[in-house]
């Protein structure tokens, strides 16, 4: 079930079997020449959806799609929140479900340099609920990126080795490709320049430099990204693995034993 879908009756309903919710968090960013520039959002929304769409215990709430992302901002179409306000954003959207009865979010990014901010919230809310008078009763969190999988990441270096890169993926613009038509892969660049192992070790969770750097450093906005090897098939692949490994991941997150 997915939250904007859903009449407070169902939502109530749900919180009488389960008291998790699962949360997408995304971006708004352009993804090289043929990407969309809400892959991310669109990616990890999409995995969330169909997980939900197999097992009626999930309910999912509406993709966090604005994020930071100062490092495209160069990138007409990018739109970029400070770290501190995706922050207080994360903060107040649990605060609000927590309100009505969730105390177990589980955090499903596709954007790297959510991980961080999403963290700082998590830490927040901890220690806010701890040190409140009286101690207010605990929440539990989880962050996942849909990549971290193991038969998803496995899957998606089997598809793409070197050319999966970091940006612009070709793993992630075939989840779009498997559920729109807006991108093809004729819209996809031909070329292709790999990153050194090191490079791409030393930008893990976006730590890219200030906007105009970094499109001279990537003017097509692709990061080490073969993005010419997607496919609406390899999408489908990924799409069906990572909902089945999300699902079990949420199950054993939630501890549901009415699975």
């Amino acid at each position: 079930m997915r939250l904007q879908f859903a009449t407070w009756p169902e939502v109530e309903t749900h919180l009488e079997r389960s008291t998790g919710i699962l949360i997408p968090v995304g971006s708004t960013e352009q993804h090289g020449p043929g990407g969309l520039i809400g892959t991310d959002a669109l990616v990890a929304e999409a995995i969330a959806a169909r997980a939900a769409s197999e097992h009626d215990r999930i309910l999912v709430a509406p993709v966090l799609a604005y994020a930071p992302a100062q490092f495209n901002l160069s990138f007409p179409g990018t739109v970029s929140l400070r770290a501190a306000t995706f922050s207080q954003v994360v903060v107040d959207v649990v605060d609000s479900l927590a309100a009505g009865g969730f105390d177990a979010f589980y955090f499903l990014n596709g954007h790297g340099a959510n991980i961080a901010p999403v963290r700082c919230a998590c830490h927040d809310l901890h220690q806010r609920r701890v040190l409140a008078r009286p101690a207010m009763a605990p929440l539990k969190f989880r962050l996942k990126s849909w990549w971290e999988f193991p038969e998803t990441d496995a899957l998606r270096r089997e598809l793409y080795g070197a050319g999966e890169g970091m940006h612009a993926t070709p793993s992630e613009i075939s989840v779009t490709q498997a559920i729109s038509t807006a991108v093809r892969s004729d819209h996809t660049a031909k070329s292709w320049t790999p990153l050194p192992v090191e490079r791409l070790r030393d930008l893990a969770g976006d730590a890219h430099e200030d906007a105009r750097l970094h499109r001279a450093s990537f003017p097509d906005g692709r990061v080490g990204s073969n993005s010419a090897l997607s496919s609406a098939e390899h999408g489908e692949a990924l799409l069906c693995t990572a909902a089945r490994e999300l699902a079990a991941d949420y199950r054993r997150f939630v501890a549901d034993p009415a699975w």
